[in-house]
């Protein structure tokens, strides 16, 4: 009986070892693509769900708020999201933090405060505040106006020899160029013209994370016609200037900028953009602003950025194959010890009471 034990834990060892060392091959021949996919629309908001009605019932998304309205300037677009989940989740805010919102709103929101945040903004784009104050000087510089203003800003610049703004004349011309340029090179063109749009005013609040400036900066640098710029008269003319393999990454992250704007609005998308430090980061997160629009900035102020970008993908089946492989494996090992540790024992015994 024993060695048939020793026999069955004996094969299931070696077929444990050869599933671990095979999903191993895989994942390493394929890795880091191989272990973790992006996760369905519908998986990413269960998810999402499950955790902010846990952040709600612990206490958290209350005292997220709280924290949210002591902050100098105060971000309403964030309360308002921590907010609104909240009554969606049916708790409801403790009297005084519910007289306190109100307050504070008021006293930020009043016409004479808006009206000077509005000229500020209006004056120079690096003044606005992430707030309803931001749109007063938002209409410019996301319209083909703003873009053809940058494009002879920069290029008089250039011409002077004087300092410029490369991004802004990489994310003008991408603008103003989408709809002959992105068919070409694949993707989606409204998309890329959204997301230059955005981009833009972000660099010009200086709210573009470092990471996603540099990847526009090598893509200026290297993806246009510089001496030829001057010259340029239309879209067709900025499109011969440009080198659509070398503007392949800067694309990119405009396309997912552009979902992400559809998803959740302009200001919307300049709080989440805030959290992408890398192209990865924010093709996940417009990825979740897609799956769950209406509790993304919400999910992100509660959760954090770590734990949100978790939603969005999943391991794969070869993640699945070499644990439990490696479960098998341990398990089988356990087993053979077991017994020969049960055998050892059996033979003192038997020879203590032969003795």
């Amino acid at each position: 009986m024993r060695r048939a034990a020793r026999a069955i834990l004996t094969l299931l060892l070696a077929l444990s070892l050869a599933l671990f060392l095979w999903s191993g091959w895989r994942l390493a021949a394929g890795w880091p693509g191989s272990a973790v996919i992006d996760a369905g629309a519908a998986r990413i908001e269960a998810g999402l769900v499950r955790q902010l009605a846990r952040a709600a019932g612990d206490g958290r998304m209350i005292a997220r708020l709280d924290a949210l309205l002591d902050e100098t300037p105060r971000n309403w677009l964030a309360i308002d999201a921590v907010a609104e989940e909240l009554a969606r989740q049916d708790v409801a805010l403790p009297p005084e933090l519910e007289t306190r919102r109100a307050s504070l709103r008021n006293a930020d929101n009043g016409t004479l405060r808006m009206a000077g945040a509005c000229l500020r903004c209006g004056r120079n784009v690096a003044d606005c505040e992430l707030s309803a104050a931001l749109l007063c000087g938002a209409a410019v510089q996301l319209s083909p106006v703003g873009d053809v203003q940058s494009l002879a800003r920069e290029g008089v610049a250039y011409l002077r020899g004087d300092a410029v703004d490369r991004v802004d004349v990489l994310l003008s011309a991408l603008g103003l160029s989408a709809a002959v340029l992105v068919p070409a090179t694949g993707g989606s063109s409204s998309a890329v013209k959204l997301g230059a749009g955005v981009a833009k005013l972000a660099h010009g609040m200086g709210r573009l994370p470092a990471r996603l400036t540099q990847t526009f900066a090598d893509a200026a640098r290297d993806g246009l016609d510089w001496q030829r710029l001057p010259d340029a008269r239309s879209a067709a003319d900025l499109k011969a200037l440009m080198r659509p393999e070398r503007l392949r990454p800067a694309l990119d992250l405009l396309e997912d900028g552009g979902r992400m704007k559809t998803a959740v609005g302009l200001a919307g998308t300049l709080h989440l953009l805030g959290a992408a430090e890398d192209a990865g980061d924010l093709r996940r997160l417009a990825t979740i602003a897609e799956a769950a629009p209406a509790r993304s900035i919400a999910g992100l102020e509660v959760l954090g950025k770590s734990r949100l970008l978790r939603l969005a993908v999943q391991i794969t089946d070869a993640v699945a194959h070499l644990l439990a492989a490696l479960a098998g494996l341990l398990a089988s090992l356990l087993g053979l010890f077991g017994q020969a540790l049960v055998s050892a024992l059996l033979r003192r015994l038997r020879c203590a009471a032969q003795g």
